[in-house]
């Protein structure tokens, strides 16, 4: 049987919601370290449980003060052999972890991963979505400001984006995706391999016509950026003079017109300046 390293930090993927997706060499892992860090206690323990795993553990999460990090890494150093896990899938991915990865590193602790389950992966491969190349933002932002710019950022990127998102929040997020990058193919992934397992595939500008359920955790993928835009043309002007006409702010009139032609705003804007139209309405 493989023997375990001491001075060495193993960061263990756990399942994502059917307790047999964990390896065997996982649970050998939990079996026989001495201490695991779990997210929340509460919920490791539906997993020792399971595979009657009976190691000593304690909580590990973003809260957990600097001066027990430290404890930690002493411990480590001083022989106590470690495993990091996440209440569901792999650690650190968009869960607590990259502190204590931080400290380890810089103390020469030599990091173990042990590969499992991860929700960006099991909601790619059946996405029907191009799995490569692909954008992994973790938890979409709240704020609609912060939405805004980070798609902005990612518009004219050609690769599947994926993000985390709460059930409470998912129509709207759809909406501000609709309305940043235009009409894109989208797969829903929820419940991952949970009974209710639900994959929907739609076109932004649809989403309202399928019944979402508000509960269960999202993966939310979307299209990476085609290469099907249209060139901008004289059409361009008359229809940012139309818009602004109608009380537009210009910045939105640019967006509106990047959707129709598959263009960024800044391209449009661009263009609008080099052809010398008009900017100052």
């Amino acid at each position: 049987m493989e023997k375990i390293e001491k001075q060495s930090l193993y960061i263990v993927s756990t399942p994502i919601g059917n307790l047999e997706d964990i390896t065997f060499r996982a649970i050998y892992i939990l079996k026989n370290v001495d201490l695991i860090l779990c997210e929340d206690t509460r919920v490791s323990k539906t997993l020792f449980r399971y595979y009657d795993i009976q190691t000593a553990y304690q909580s590990y999460h973003e809260h957990t003060q600097d001066k027990d990090v430290s404890l930690i890494i002493e411990k480590i150093k001083q022989g106590l052999t470690v495993a990091l896990i996440s209440d569901a899938g792999t650690p650190l991915i968009s869960d607590p972890g990259y502190e204590l990865i931080k400290h380890a590193s810089k103390h020469q602790i030599r990091l173990i991963p042990i590969g499992g389950s991860s929700a960006v992966l099991h909601a790619l491969v059946a996405s029907q979505l191009p799995p490569y190349p692909f954008y992994f933002g973790g938890f979409f932002p709240r704020k609609q400001a912060k939405q805004e710019a980070l798609l902005e950022s990612l518009i004219e990127l050609d690769a599947t984006l994926i993000f985390y998102e709460a059930p409470l929040r998912v129509k709207k997020t759809l909406s501000v995706l609709f309305d940043v990058l235009g009409d894109r193919q989208v797969t829903l992934a929820r419940e991952l391999t949970k009974k209710f397992e639900t994959f929907y595939y739609i076109k932004l500008n649809n989403f309202n016509s399928i019944d979402i359920q508000e509960k269960g955790e999202y993966v939310i993928l979307i299209h990476g950026f085609q290469t099907e835009e249209k060139p901008l043309d004289q059409d361009v002007f008359s229809m940012y003079e139309s818009f602004i006409s109608q009380g537009i702010h210009k910045n939105e009139a640019m967006k509106l017109i990047g959707k129709k032609y598959h263009q960024s705003k800044n391209t449009v804007y661009a263009y609008i300046k080099t052809k010398g139209a008009s900017d100052d309405n």
